[in-house]
């Protein structure tokens, strides 16, 4: 899923997403077009992350 999904699902921003990763606490996988993909496991750990 892409950054927006992940974001929408989790209850936080595609900012704090971006800053979390920045930190290293999240590591997506990137496509050949560059977007960042995330799977059901980085929502679970964006919601930790958030609480």
């Amino acid at each position: 899923m892409r950054i927006g999904e992940l974001a929408r699902r989790a209850g936080v921003t595609t900012k704090a997403v971006r800053y979390y990763e920045s930190l290293g606490l999240l590591t997506p996988v990137r496509l050949a077009n560059g977007y960042r993909d995330y799977d059901e496991h980085d929502v679970r750990l964006t919601r930790e992350i958030r609480a």
